[in-house]
């Protein structure tokens, strides 16, 4: 007589059925808020490419003025699109007379690389 012991799954069955994950997340609730904010600032294309254009100016800040003719928008558009950026992290902004400049905030992607690799 022979027996076969059951095929384990990643999973243990509780009792009721319900199941333990094998896996847990590494990020807590309050980062997961902290990283989709930051994903979500860098989720528009536009926005995208706002940060591609000051990070080639690091470490100098650009003007919102010069960011101006890079985009087909009128300058409302554009400093909601920088606004949401600097809320999130990826920029800081300083005031210089009547213009703002911005920079990319040193450090503002390693959380965002740290968890990815």
């Amino acid at each position: 007589m022979s027996t076969t012991a059951p095929v384990m799954s990643p999973r243990e069955r509780q009792a009721g059925g319900c199941c333990i994950a094998a896996v847990v997340p590494d990020l807590d609730a309050e980062a997961a808020v902290e990283l989709a904010t930051l994903v979500k600032a860098l989720a528009d294309p536009t926005r995208l490419r706002i940060v591609d254009t000051i990070r080639k100016a690091d470490p100098e800040a650009i003007c919102q003025c010069e960011l101006l003719p890079l985009f087909d928008m009128s300058q409302a558009a554009v400093a909601k699109h920088l606004k949401v950026l600097v809320t999130a992290g990826v920029l800081g902004a300083e005031r210089r007379g009547t213009w703002m400049y911005y920079y990319l905030r040193p450090g503002a992607l390693k959380e965002l690389t740290t968890w990815l690799s």
